[in-house]
């Protein structure tokens, strides 16, 4: 009786579930400390529309570095998927905290006249015995894969501002030259008319 009790125990204080954000909310912190931006992770459909709608509406005005780290964000499909793997290191670690189903068998025999029917109901002690480790070690898995995912969304931040002082710096560049050359024109123009003034 009191091996069942502890067994008992021992089952269900290892049971881990899932969470109600699979892990996002912490990509969602960090994002909005260390960037002052939302993350979106749309799941279904309606989701998926709300973010379209953001993005739309962000890209009808002139987009600024703000606003376009924050369209990457919403609208990046690799960073997307990388929020997959929050779902993913969850469910192994869910799945680390549960223990395989008990194996029910039975063995029917007969000799001579005499008939014998044997019934097993067999435990994986081992996966009772290791189940606080499994749990540790995919928990601190968990962990790593919520650091590494936040860290790619700051990279794609990172590189979407850098694009986008490239990109302005590239456009004033141009209107630069553009401006060069037409004061070198004016400059050339004046000369020729000097020059057939007689100066």
């Amino acid at each position: 009786m009191g091996f069942a009790i502890a067994l008992s125990a021992l089952v269900l204080g290892g049971c881990a579930t899932f969470s109600g954000d699979r892990g996002f909310g912490a990509v969602e912190q960090v994002a909005g400390e260390r960037l002052h931006k939302d993350v979106k992770w749309p799941r279904d459909s309606g989701e998926r529309d709300s973010v379209r709608s953001a993005v739309k509406e962000l890209l009808a005005s002139p987009l600024s570095a703000d606003n376009a780290v924050q369209v990457a964000l919403l609208n990046n499909p690799g960073l997307q998927a990388t929020y997959a793997e929050l779902g993913i290191a969850e469910a192994d670690l869910v799945q680390a905290g549960r223990m395989t189903n008990p194996h029910f068998a039975y063995l029917r025999t007969s000799a001579g006249g005499e008939r014998k029917l044997e019934w097993a109901l067999t435990f994986p002690v081992i996966d009772l015995l290791t189940m606080p480790l499994r749990t540790r070690i995919e928990g601190r898995r968990f962990e790593q894969v919520k650091l590494a995912v936040a860290g790619r969304m700051l990279e794609v931040a990172d590189v979407t501002r850098k694009s986008w002082i490239e990109t302005v710096a590239a456009e004033e560049r141009v209107r630069f030259l553009e401006q060069v050359k037409l004061a070198a024109e004016a400059s050339a123009e004046l000369a020729s008319r000097m020059e057939r003034a007689g100066n």
